[in-house]
């Protein structure tokens, strides 16, 4: 019999000592995962003026972590030292692109999104978890996002300012974009129900659990993601196979999956009613009702499965056994699949698929009743421009966040995206090769350290599974999509593929002595030992023949010591400083837009202080350029606009706005020059061509004009 069929089921009720013990973990944790929540509901966390305070209060946690733990917090197993390394060699990088991109305020601010998330990743490595403290935290996040999800639709059911949830027929809400809500929801939805197979939770808590599933994919059917639709087989099919137990996984996903196939018609239907008014609202009124129906009686059933399930005597099932389990458990999940596209594809999946393949290689607009079916794309045209972008700078790219310049000039679409809409592609166009490797090192680095985590026996290997579910989602479904930029989307992923890791910690000397010839998969969980064991728990020599077997690790020297908090202290202090003074700058930059209509003086002030405090971020010149535009303050707005263009030569605005200017004070010669510069970015945009056109003539297109089009066409 193994170790892990004699193991008691964890509990998620230690007890007053038992709460203490889990602490350096749990509450460390629970503070990302409201971080987390926060950013979730606050457009994902895109802005910056909401991710950069975010940073600093996790560098603040990871500073506490450390202190705190004082030299255990660098006890990660060789896997999770690598990923860190590699981690923080891509960030290294990241931030020497700013000496090479065309826009270093760009790059600047997407390096120090990558240190946020090294941040978050090495807060959830160095914690101490137990199986129990992890489950918590990841229950934590999922609950969160179920709640989000029975809110939304609730705020469906009763038209409660539809308009403002669901754009162009399509749910928006809680991240802004689309596909990230789609993703968000599914992450939810599929790490609730591998946690709702596991007995060893409530069965209040696992029918819970299942509603918030059928909550989730409900929702992400009205977001109607092709990117979610055509990646989510995969990303089934990883989950199942990673799971402990898989059949009781893929049974558990019945319930969800049979809870969003029962009202598709209705799910899909409010594309169908348009962008908004009353027909909109009355289809968001029935797919809520319905969708709300079906989360309650999937809890019923959920709950009394599970209390009938409690009743039964767990058994370990043989090998053959386990062996037949896993296929079936496949084979339910690409029925599911199936059956699911099927639906949504209106009956014609192979056809869908030829569709969307055509559409996407050569970009069309084709409306028909679900945007499922709908075809056309412009990510064959982003990720042909990036891999050029790749090509032409194979080996430092062309710098952190630069992609928007370089797309621009180079479009054959008329989308002015930012981000490249594929992880591996952004990688390759912002970072060149370097990057793509550092990262991917990190990436292989942390999936061996989770998956070791995944192999321990009993509850703590269900758990580490679970955690892997966020990055699973993340990777695959951002593989064909842009989540970085989110951190809603981007911390669960690498924060509790994190935890994951830290599972595979191996048991502590005293819960492991004596014990080498187990294999680690019957070792012990570590959540089952106290952490750092107590001197009565150590294995001892006392009274046994020959030296120790076990192997201790010399102390450190004290100037290596020294040497490690110095440098440790010295890299706090410098993250604090190249996130502190950014943030300072985009809060002057938020405050001045808010100003600007009622105090444009003020406003322009604030943007004078927020360029100082970040001398690199053409933000400030060119909304400073708008307000001043706006004001008819034509030198002051030149100025600001000369401005943004030292620090951002490749934006079209900054060179139109520029031109406005100009014009606007007679300077025509310098008026064409800044226009043609501007036409030679972005030569699709109406209002440039307007201004070339009319420059020279006697009515020359005046700056409050330009503003009120590209606002109209914005």
């Amino acid at each position: 019999m193994t170790v892990a069929a004699t193991q008691e089921p964890a509990r998620l009720s230690p007890g007053p000592r038992g709460w203490l013990s889990e602490g350096p973990a749990l509450i460390p944790g629970l503070i990302t995962v409201a971080l987390l929540l926060v950013w979730a509901v606050h457009d994902g966390g895109y802005d910056s003026d909401t991710w950069y305070w975010g940073a600093l209060v996790m560098l603040g946690l990871l500073t506490a972590v450390v202190i705190s733990r004082g030299a255990r917090w660098a006890r990660l197993p060789r896997a999770g030292r690598i990923a860190l390394l590699a981690f923080a060699l891509y960030v290294g990088w990241s931030y020497l692109s700013i000496s090479w991109a065309g826009s270093p305020g760009d790059a600047l601010q997407g390096s120090n999104r990558a240190l946020l998330y090294l941040i978050l990743f090495a807060t959830m490595s160095v914690l101490p978890w137990t199986a129990r403290a992890a489950v918590i935290a990841l229950l934590s996040f999922v609950v969160g996002v179920g709640v989000m999800a029975v809110v939304l639709l609730v705020r469906l059911a009763s038209a409660d300012q539809v308009a403002n949830l669901v754009i162009g027929g399509r749910l928006a809400a809680p991240t802004g974009y689309f596909n990230a809500t789609a993703a968000l929801f599914t992450i939810g939805a599929l790490s609730a129900i591998v946690l709702a197979s596991r007995r060893e939770l409530p069965g209040l808590l696992r029918g819970a659990l299942i509603a918030f599933a059928c909550a989730g994919l409900q929702l992400s059917v009205i977001v109607q993601s092709r990117g979610w639709l055509f990646t989510l087989p995969i990303v089934a099919i990883v989950v199942i196979v990673l799971a402990r137990d898989r059949l009781r996984v893929a049974v558990a996903a019945v319930i969800p999956a049979a809870a969003t196939i029962a009202p598709i018609h209705r799910l899909l239907h409010v594309y169908q009613t348009g962008k908004s008014g009353a027909a909109l609202d009355h289809a968001s009124t029935l797919a809520g009702h319905s969708a709300l129906l079906l989360c309650g009686l999937a809890f019923v059933a959920a709950t009394l499965i599970a209390w009938g399930e409690s009743l039964l005597p767990e058994t370990q099932p043989n090998a053959a056994r386990r062996r037949g389990g896993e296929a079936v458990a496949i084979l339910l999940a690409v029925a599911a699949v199936g059956i699911g596209g099927t639906a949504v594809t209106q009956g014609d999946p192979f056809g869908f698929i030829s569709r969307q393949w055509n559409g996407f290689s050569h970009p069309q607009k084709a409306s028909t009743g679900s945007h499922f079916t709908d075809v056309g794309s412009g990510r064959y045209d982003f990720w042909r421009v990036a891999l050029d972008a790749f090509l032409a700078h194979p080996i430092g790219g062309l710098g952190q966040d630069n992609f928007d310049s370089y797309y621009m000039p180079r479009r054959r679409t008329s989308e002015e995206p930012a981000w490249t809409h594929s992880l591996e592609f952004r990688l390759l166009a912002h970072t060149g090769i370097v990057g793509f490797l550092l990262f991917g090192a990190f990436v292989v680095a942390a999936i061996a350290a989770a998956l070791r985590g995944r192999r321990r026996s009993g509850f703590a290997g269900a758990v580490a599974g679970a955690a892997m579910v966020p990055f699973v989602v993340w990777l695959i479904h951002g593989s064909v999509d842009w989540f970085w930029e989110f951190p809603a989307l981007s911390g669960p992923a690498l924060g509790f593929l994190a935890v994951a890791g830290a599972l595979g910690r191996a048991a502590p000397a005293g819960a492991e002595a004596g014990a080498e010839a187990r294999t680690y998969a019957e070792a012990p969980t570590y959540s089952e030992a106290p952490w750092p064991p107590s001197a009565a728990e150590a294995p001892t020599t006392s009274g046994t023949r020959g030296p120790s077997r076990a192997r201790t690790r010399p102390a450190a020297r004290p100037a290596v010591r020294t040497a490690t908090w110095l440098t440790g202290g010295l890299a706090l202090v410098a993250a604090a400083v190249v996130l502190g003074f950014p943030y300072l700058s985009v809060r002057e930059v938020s405050v001045a837009s808010d100003l600007a209509r009622s105090d444009p003086t003020q406003a322009l002030s604030d943007l004078t202080r927020a360029a100082k405090l970040n001398p690199l971020s053409p933000d400030p010149g060119r909304l400073g350029g708008t307000i001043a535009l706006t004001a008819q303050q034509n030198a002051t707005a030149e100025s600001r606009f000369e401005q943004a263009i030292k620090r951002d030569p490749g934006g079209w605005y900054a060179w139109l706005g520029a031109g406005l200017a100009a014009s606007a004070q007679g300077q025509k010669a310098a008026a064409r020059h800044d226009y043609e510069v501007a036409s030679s970015i972005n030569r699709l945009e109406p209002v440039i061509k307007q201004a070339l056109a009319r420059v020279d003539t006697a009515h020359p297109l005046s700056p409050v004009t330009a503003l009120q089009l590209i606002a109209l066409s914005g």
